[in-house]
């Protein structure tokens, strides 16, 4: 990578205000010598961090870009065989992104095709319940009422009641509701043999039941207890967003940059050829240079892409060994983690892998950002690998990873009639010797999506 410049400045002197007299005790006014060093950020330097930082799509699309725009800049031999087959020098592209992970197919997909097999029924009908599906957000839920509908279509309001009836019936059921009620009571009505108390919760007392009311409802309904908490079951059991499951949101790639085997006893990392693409200079162009002879203007453009290709592949290789080293050094740190699993992940710090490996902790921060590695338990941001901690006793610490998975065990693993409070939680942490207050155990039941222990109950 380039060096920063040193930037001497050399200051003229002169006479003092007063001549023939310094005061060399005090300060004052005057012209004097003096040396500064700048730290000046050259445009290759910038290049460097900036190739360092990238995320490795982000990096292939940069490298595709520079074999389309300079012509002596050309895929290693070895390399290229690590990426599609076919790639050509130009023109051809870099076809490796297709690791986007498979997703089902979308809401609107899925209610287009139940609509097909929905026969007999009008034109106008059809064309009102494509556009309610084509207006649902990614809850489900109709956006638009019924009379902007009529008014928008320039339809009766009778055919958008039946064209809503239609939608509401396909699957997923309370799709195509306008609110919450209407969602799970569209549930409800698909489900046999529900209790009357049911819908009745639903449409009265809902807040009630988000707040397990238990005794304030049977007084209320003039029902049992038992009865009350079998019908709020049902009502927990419905889906509040039915769509939600079809919404694929933005198609994300993931390439791991590096790879942490198991070999043995040992953990190997080695990199990715995908991720990080080896370059090479065209040799018969860097002869044509050498050789002289020829159109002077040609050699000057040559010698200058030259000068950027080979730069531009030593920032590459320089990004792909400082990601390599910091990989390492964070294996070495967490092996537990790599031996037992994310229970055991250590409380770490940029600085502690920048004193390892001898960088700055800018340096180790962008070369964990947006990179992932490939581990025996999955593929992580190498940012994973820095958890913040919680107090321990004997002055260890545990990562808030680790309090996470044990906090999923136990709540996974209760008895759902007596579900595990807060406090408990934090007594179970206590008597493992890790010291938590009963507000971070909420904070992180709650980072996790789990439900408080009163939501969680059941009979």
């Amino acid at each position: 990578m380039s060096k920063m410049m040193l930037n001497v400045n050399k200051h003229k002197s002169s006479k003092a205000l007063q001549p023939g007299r310094v005061n060399r005790m005090s300060p004052g006014y005057g012209m004097y010598q003096q040396q500064s060093a700048k730290l000046q950020m050259t445009p290759q330097l910038r290049q460097a961090i900036k190739i360092l930082q990238l995320s490795t799509p982000e990096l292939l699309d940069w490298v595709q870009q520079e074999l389309q725009d300079n012509p002596v800049l050309e895929l290693d031999g070895a390399s290229a065989g690590g990426w599609e087959q076919g790639v050509g020098r130009r023109g051809a592209g870099l076809e490796l992104l297709q690791h986007a992970a498979d997703h089902q197919p979308s809401l609107e997909g899925h209610l287009r095709e139940q609509l097909s097999f929905i026969q007999p029924m009008s034109r106008t009908l059809r064309r009102i319940v494509l556009y309610m599906i084509g207006n649902l957000d990614t809850n489900g839920y109709l956006e638009p009422t019924l009379d902007e509908i009529a008014l928008t279509l320039h339809v009766q309001a009778d055919q958008v009641e039946q064209a809503l009836a239609i939608l509401q019936s396909m699957e997923p059921a309370g799709v195509g509701a306008r609110g919450l009620r209407e969602c799970l009571l569209l549930q409800v009505r698909a489900l046999p043999d529900s209790s009357p108390l049911v819908p009745l919760l639903i449409k009265h007392h809902l807040e009630a039941v988000a707040g397990y009311h238990v005794h304030k409802l049977a007084v209320q309904l003039k029902a049992s207890t038992q009865e009350i908490k079998l019908a709020m079951n049902v009502i927990k059991s419905l889906n509040p967003r039915p769509g939600a499951a079809f919404h694929a949101g933005d198609v994300k790639y993931m390439i791991p940059d590096v790879m942490i085997d198991k070999v043995g006893e040992q953990f190997v990392v080695r990199m990715n050829e995908m991720a990080a693409p080896r370059l090479s200079l065209n040799g018969q162009y860097e002869r044509m240079v050498q050789e002289g002879g020829g159109n002077q203007e040609v050699r000057q453009f040559l010698r200058e892409r030259l000068n950027a290709a080979a730069f531009f592949v030593r920032c590459i290789e320089q990004r792909r060994w400082t990601v390599y080293r910091v990989t390492q050094a964070i294996a070495e740190e967490q092996i537990e983690f790599l031996q037992k699993g994310a229970a055991h992940l250590r409380p770490m710090n940029l600085r502690q892998i920048a004193d390892k490996v001898h960088l700055h902790e800018s340096t180790v921060s962008r070369a964990t950002a947006g990179k992932y590695a490939q581990t025996p338990w999955g593929v992580f941001e190498l940012s994973f690998f820095f958890p913040s901690g919680v107090s321990r006793e004997l002055g260890e610490a545990a990562s808030s990873e680790s309090v996470k998975t044990r906090l999923r065990a136990w709540i996974e693993q209760e008895d759902r009639s007596k579900p595990h409070s807060d406090q408990k939680l934090a007594d179970l942490l206590t008597e493992e010797g890790i010291q938590i207050s009963r507000r971070t155990v909420a904070k992180y039941r709650e980072e996790l999506g789990l439900a408080s222990s009163v939501r969680r109950k059941r009979l």
